[in-house]
């Protein structure tokens, strides 16, 4: 686990519109091999899973006890670095097997709220999902095709051509490896959960949480939608 300030790194991906007010999702990617975001905070804080095991925990996302942001986590799988995860080929990572969804629920937002989170996403396939809730509500969904299709130019993973997001170029050149930010304006969110759809798995690391002020991240896309929870 840690805690980090960052600097800003323009360019906005993925951008969900609300029909109602100005509120939005924009969902981005960092540029190849970053496995942090580079947005400005109010604040933030990260969990590596370095120092965890199997099961279920409470972080504080690197803060420890007067921490602004806490949060527990169930049906947590832990694997060292490997060729599928460990941002930065080192320490820990989570993976999600299908049917057993990891889940973050927070019990405490900071002053703020909660309007960001990100992860470094391993070896992305066409079957990985994320949830995002506000007060039991499913308001948004990300599903890994939409960056996919994005990254590689043509069909999925790397083959597209744009290999600085091929893994580590070692054991996995055909893999997709992408830090992703998910930026809540005029919104909030209270809970995530991490799907694999079937087969295979969902390798992530540094989950990043807290309140940002300024965007950051590459490769501009819009899609509306209806996700305001005020």
């Amino acid at each position: 686990m840690k805690l980090f300030e960052t600097t800003t790194f323009s360019l906005l991906v993925f951008i969900f519109i609300s029909t109602a007010g100005s509120a939005s999702v924009t969902v981005t990617l960092e540029a190849p091999r970053v496995v942090n975001s580079t947005a400005t905070f109010a604040y933030v804080g990260s969990e590596t899973f370095d120092s965890r095991s199997l099961g279920n925990f409470e972080s504080d996302f690197g803060w420890g006890p007067n921490s602004p942001i806490k949060g527990s986590y169930s049906n947590v799988k832990i694997l060292g670095a490997d060729s599928n995860g460990g941002a930065g080929q080192s320490g820990k990572y989570n993976q999600v097997w299908p049917g057993r969804p990891l889940k973050l629920t927070f019990s405490q937002l900071g002053s703020r709220g909660i309007n960001y989170f990100g992860l470094w996403a391993s070896a992305l396939d066409p079957l990985d999902r994320i949830n995002f809730y506000y007060q039991g509500r499913n308001f948004f969904n990300w599903t890994a095709p939409e960056s996919l299709e994005k990254i590689g130019g043509v069909g999925y993973g790397g083959r597209g051509g744009n290999t600085g997001y091929n893994g580590w170029g070692i054991y996995n050149p055909d893999w997709v490896f992408a830090f992703i930010n998910f930026f809540f304006t005029d919104m909030q969110i209270d809970q995530v959960e991490i799907w694999q759809e079937r087969a295979a798995a969902f390798e992530q690391d540094n989950h990043t949480v807290g309140f940002f002020t300024q965007q950051s991240g590459l490769y501009p896309m819009v899609k509306s939608c209806c996700c305001c929870n005020s």
